[in-house]
């Protein structure tokens, strides 16, 4: 298929390096590098398209589903360096065209790849949630003026035989995570499966913790060995009452004081703008200043 000054067609190229090679030259940040190629590898991919400038290999679009949220399409655009969006256009224009893909569309971009911001928004395509990856420096915290009366404190290894708590709080987490991607919404997964990635390989359960109240799962914190040395990851955390703030504060500066008293130099989070809950943590403790994935959706009937 020609589209102005391109020829689009599937990619059928068996030169993956290749292939990497010219992502990783396009693509101007690790981020984007690593989406672009997860979506190519996996083993949902629908179909990678390539424009082609006098047979030139120009631009990449690679398209994948995603198992655990399954009612969007997602994709990845990678370009050679250019003034204009001719290439992005003929790459999305017949992602447009293809059958069985399913509305809506999602990406997402660093905030600074302003070329690509430019082009989505410049086409209809909607903000739905920015995501912050910052680290925070561990340090011996005084959270006493944070203690909740009426509340019992228990680390995962505690809940791993108790099979009562471990499917109330699956249970918790699998509500809570459903609340903060409504835009973008999870697949129907079984309690076992929400419990094993809560009780995955990298869940420090020691570091990990929950707060009962009446003998209920009321909150939870989970903790993440990370692929850094001398570092940690903050991983899903909850409560059933939005408002119990203090509460959320309180276990975060436990594994605060955690990691300190383990050496760990710093504890990365992720945090989307939909998640009221992490969006506290953030707000409160002193993160260091990192930049920001936007994420980006369009209805295909916008098109």
């Amino acid at each position: 298929m020609s589209t102005g000054d391109f020829t689009i067609q599937n990619n059928n190229s068996p030169d993956i390096e290749l292939i990497k090679e010219l992502v990783t030259t396009w693509a101007g940040d690790d981020f984007t590098r690593d989406y672009f190629l997860r979506g190519l590898h996996i083993n949902t991919n629908l179909v990678t398209i390539e424009a082609l400038e006098n047979n030139q290999l120009v631009g990449l679009l690679t398209v994948w589903k995603s198992v655990f949220h399954p009612h969007c399409t997602y994709f990845s655009i990678v370009s050679k360096s250019h003034l204009d969006y001719e290439i992005e256009a003929a790459l999305i224009g017949s992602l447009y065209q293809l059958e069985d893909i399913q509305s809506p569309l999602q990406t997402s971009i660093w905030e600074t790849s302003y070329k690509l911001k430019n082009f989505y928004e410049d086409n209809g395509f909607k903000e739905v949630r920015r995501t912050y990856s910052p680290l925070l420096k561990t340090s011996k915290l005084d959270y006493g003026n944070l203690h909740i009366q009426c509340l019992h404190l228990k680390d995962l290894n505690s809940v791993v035989n108790n099979p009562e708590l471990k499917e109330e709080l699956t249970q918790l987490v699998k509500d809570n995570y459903a609340k903060t991607h409504q835009a973008n919404p999870v697949g129907e997964h079984s309690l076992e499966k929400w419990e094993e990635l809560i009780f995955d390989e990298d869940t420090i359960l020691d570091g990990s913790f929950i707060l009962l109240k009446n003998n209920v799962v009321h909150a939870y914190a989970l903790l993440h060995h990370s692929n850094h040395p001398k570092q940690f990851e903050f991983g899903w955390r909850g409560t059933r009452d939005d408002a119990d703030s203090r509460i959320l504060l309180m276990l975060t500066a436990k594994q605060i004081n955690y990691a300190f008293e383990k050496g760990v130099q710093f504890i990365e989070a992720e945090i989307d703008t939909t998640d009221s809950a992490a969006l506290k943590m953030l707000k409160y403790f002193s993160f260091l200043p990192a930049p920001t994935l936007i994420t980006y959706q369009k209805a295909l009937k916008e098109v």
